[in-house]
C-alpha cells in the first residue's frame, strides 16, 4: 500500500473547471453514430445521396445519436477508404473497371506510372453501340476532376431519340495525338468491319485530322449551333457592333447554311460578297474558317448523309449536363468520377430499355391510320412521328409534291419522303416495312443490322488469337514468359502500381470564385452578348420579324446614326407595321413619331440630321 497512488481534493477546488454540456451534438464524448445509423448512411451513400440529404434522414431516424455533418463526412470518407483497401485513386479506378467488366484502355507516361489518358466504356453501352453504331457525337467538357483534365464524352443515338454514353475519355490535353489515341480505341471497340455513318463534333482543331485518318469512310459533320454562335460573335467584333453580328447570322449566313443546292449556295455566297465587300476581314474569316469546310455543315451537302436529324452537338451538351448533375463537384479523384459516371450510365440504360419496350407494346392512337398499318409495333415511335410530320408537309406541298419534295427525309433519315407517302395514299395501301431503314426497326438490343458483322469479326478475332497462342506455346520458354508477363500486365492493370496524374496547370473552365463548381464558363459569343448595352429595348410582342434578326443597318460603330435617339421598332403600333413593305422592315432600326403639321417629311429629315425636328425650317 505504500506504493499505491491516491487522489486528494484540494480545499477550494471541488468544482468543474469547464461549463456543463448544453448542446450534445457538439460534444465528442456524448454524440456519435450507432451501427444502425451507419448502415443507413452506407445505403444512402451507395445511392449517391449527398451529405445534406443524408443528414436529415439520420436525424429523423436516430435522433438519440445527436449527429452532425462532420459525422456524415467522416463516415463517408471511412467507407471510401475501406473500399479502396489501401489502393491509391488510380489503382482503385482500374480495380473498379475490372470489377464491373468495363472495356478500358490506359496510356502510361514513360519514366513514371502516371495515367495521362484513360478510355472507359460500360459493358452494357458496348452492346448498345454495336446495335446502334451509325451516329456518334463527341465533345469535351471541363471541371469534372481534381486534375483539371479534359473529359471527352462519346455519345450515341438510339432510334427512340435517346442519348447513350458510348464511352468517356480522360485526357491530359487536347492535342491531335490525344484525340487520335481516343479515336483508335473507339475504332477498336467498333471493329474493322463497321463504320458510323456520321461523326459529329464542333470545330476542335485537334479533332479534324484524326477523325479523317481513323474513320476515312465516315462523314464528319460540324455542329451548326457552334458555327452560328462563332459567326455572330466574330462578325460583331469585326464590325464593332454586335447587332451587325446578329444581322449577318440571321440573314445571309442563315441562307448559306440552309442552301438546298449548289446553285443556291453559289448565288447566296455571291450575294454576300457583293453586299459585305466593304468588310474584307469578314470575307477572309468566313471563307478561311468555315466555307472551306462547307461539306461538313451546309444543308445541301449534309442532306447526302444518313445522319438521322443530328446536325448539332446538343445531344452531347445534354449528356454533359446529366454527367455533372451526378458528379456534383469539380474536384473528384479518378475513382470517385468512375463511381458517379457508372451510376449515371446504369440509370441511362434502364431508360433506354423502358423506351424500347414502349414502342413494342404501345401503338398510339395517332398511328392507327391505314398509312401505318404495316409499321405499328415493328417500327420505333419516333420514326412514326417523323413520318407523320412528313405527311403534313406532303399536304402543304399539294399537287407540287413530286417537284418540291427533294427526298431529304429518305437520304438523311432512311424514312419515306413526302412523294413516297403521297403515292402510298393514292394507292390506298399504306407504307411497307421495307421502306424503313433497319435502324428504326431494331427494337431489341443485340439484334441490330450490324450484329452479324460483329459476330463474324469476333469469331475471326478469336481464331486469330488461338493461332497466336499456339505460336507462343511452340516458342522458347523465355518467349512464353515474356508474352505471359505482357498479357498479365494488360489484364491486371490494378496491380501494376499506377499512380494518379499530376494536375494540369493549364486547365480550362476553373472559375476563380468557386473551385467546387462544375458549371461551365461562358462561351465567347455569350461574353459578347452580355458585354455593354444592346442599344435598344427588347420588345415582347409578336412582330413579323424576330428582334434578334433586326439589324442596325450595315453601319459601323463610328456612324453618326444613333439608335438611342429613336424608339425601338418593337414598340411600333401594329397597324403601322402592316403598311411597311416586308422587304424594308428587316432593315429598320427605330422610329420617331414627329408632329403631323404638314411638314412631317421635313421634320423627319431634321430629326435625323440635326437631332431636333423643330429645326425643320432649316431644311
Amino acid at each position: 500500500m505504500d506504493f499505491a497512488w491516491k487522489i486528494v481534493k484540494r480545499e477550494g477546488h471541488g468544482t468543474h473547471n469547464h461549463s456543463l454540456v448544453v448542446y450534445e451534438e457538439g460534444h465528442r464524448g456524448i454524440n456519435g453514430l450507432s451501427p444502425r445509423a451507419k448502415n443507413l448512411i452506407r445505403q444512402m451513400n451507395n445511392a449517391h445521396a449527398k451529405p445534406k440529404v443524408i443528414m436529415p434522414a439520420v436525424q429523423t431516424e436516430y435522433p438519440d445519436d445527436h449527429p452532425n455533418m462532420r459525422h456524415i463526412y467522416n463516415y463517408k470518407d471511412k467507407i471510401r477508404r475501406d473500399a479502396n483497401e489501401g489502393r491509391n485513386p488510380a489503382q482503385q479506378f482500374l480495380h473498379l473497371e475490372k470489377e464491373h467488366k468495363y472495356v478500358q484502355w490506359i496510356a502510361v507516361e514513360e519514366g513514371s506510372r502516371a495515367v495521362p489518358h484513360a478510355f472507359v466504356s460500360h459493358p452494357s453501352m458496348v452492346e448498345v453501340l454495336r446495335t446502334y453504331p451509325l451516329v456518334i457525337g463527341m465533345d469535351t467538357t471541363y471541371k469534372t476532376n481534381k486534375y483539371g483534365f479534359p473529359f471527352l464524352e462519346i455519345v450515341g443515338v438510339t432510334p427512340t431519340n435517346q442519348n447513350f454514353l458510348i464511352a468517356y475519355a480522360i485526357m491530359k490535353d487536347e492535342t491531335a495525338d490525344s484525340y487520335r489515341w481516343v479515336l483508335e480505341k473507339l475504332k477498336m471497340l467498333l471493329g474493322a468491319s463497321v463504320s458510323p455513318k456520321e461523326i459529329l463534333t464542333d470545330k476542335e482543331p485537334g479533332l479534324l485530322k484524326p477523325v479523317a485518318e481513323v474513320f476515312p469512310n465516315t462523314a464528319h459533320l460540324l455542329c451548326t449551333w457552334h458555327i452560328n454562335n462563332d459567326v455572330e460573335a466574330r462578325v460583331g467584333k469585326i464590325c464593332g457592333n454586335k447587332l451587325n453580328g446578329e444581322y449577318f447570322k440571321n440573314g445571309v449566313w442563315k441562307r448559306i447554311m440552309n442552301a438546298t443546292s449548289e446553285a443556291v449556295y453559289n448565288a447566296v455566297v455571291a450575294d454576300m460578297e457583293e453586299n459585305w465587300s466593304r468588310w474584307s476581314a469578314i470575307m477572309t474569316y468566313v471563307h478561311g474558317t468555315w466555307l472551306k469546310h462547307k461539306e461538313k455543315f451546309v444543308r445541301y451537302e449534309t442532306n447526302k448523309v444518313l445522319h438521322f436529324g443530328n446536325r448539332t452537338t446538343c445531344r452531347v451538351e445534354s449528356q454533359h449536363s446529366v454527367l455533372k448533375s451526378w458528379l456534383g463537384r469539380s474536384h473528384g479523384a479518378l475513382d470517385t468520377v468512375f463511381r458517379k459516371v457508372h451510376a449515371a450510365v446504369e440509370n441511362q440504360f434502364i431508360e433506354i430499355k423502358n423506351r424500347l419496350e414502349c414502342s413494342r407494346r404501345k401503338h398510339g392512337v395517332k398511328y392507327n391510320g391505314f398509312l401505318f398499318q404495316h409499321l405499328t409495333g415493328r417500327v420505333l415511335h419516333h420514326a412514326l412521328h417523323l413520318i407523320l410530320e412528313e405527311q403534313k408537309r406532303m399536304w402543304e406541298l399539294s399537287v407540287e409534291v413530286y417537284e418540291r419534295c427533294g427526298g431529304a427525309l429518305l437520304t438523311t433519315h432512311g424514312l419515306p419522303c413526302a412523294c413516297t407517302i403521297f403515292t402510298a395514299n393514292q394507292c390506298g395501301v399504306g407504307l411497307y416495312i421495307d421502306l424503313i431503314d433497319p435502324f428504326w426497326k431494331t427494337l431489341r438490343i443485340r439484334e441490330g443490322a450490324n450484329i452479324p458483322q460483329f459476330l463474324e469479326e469476333t469469331a475471326q478475332d478469336a481464331d486469330h488469337f488461338r493461332v497466336l497462342v499456339d505460336e507462343v506455346l511452340n516458342s522458347d520458354v523465355a518467349v512464353i514468359r515474356g508474352i505471359s508477363s505482357l498479357i498479365h500486365d494488360e489484364l491486371h492493370r490494378e496491380h501494376a502500381g499506377h499512380v494518379k496524374p499530376d494536375p494540369n496547370v493549364s486547365r480550362r473552365g476553373r472559375p476563380p470564385n468557386d473551385r467546387n463548381s462544375t458549371t461551365r464558363n461562358l462561351s465567347h459569343v455569350e461574353h459578347v452578348r452580355r458585354s455593354g448595352s444592346r442599344g435598344r429595348v427588347r420588345g415582347r410582342g409578336r412582330g413579323r420579324v424576330h428582334s434578334e434578326a433586326r439589324p442596325t443597318g450595315i453601319y459601323s460603330s463610328s456612324s453618326s446614326f444613333s439608335l438611342g435617339t429613336f424608339t425601338s421598332v418593337d414598340h411600333l403600333a401594329g397597324h403601322f407595321k402592316e403598311q411597311i413593305p416586308n422587304l424594308i422592315y428587316p432593315f429598320l432600326c427605330g422610329f420617331n413619331d414627329v408632329d403631323g403639321d404638314g411638314n412631317c417629311g421635313f421634320r423627319c429629315i431634321a430629326h435625323y440630321g440635326y437631332g431636333d425636328e423643330a429645326r425643320h425650317r432649316e431644311i
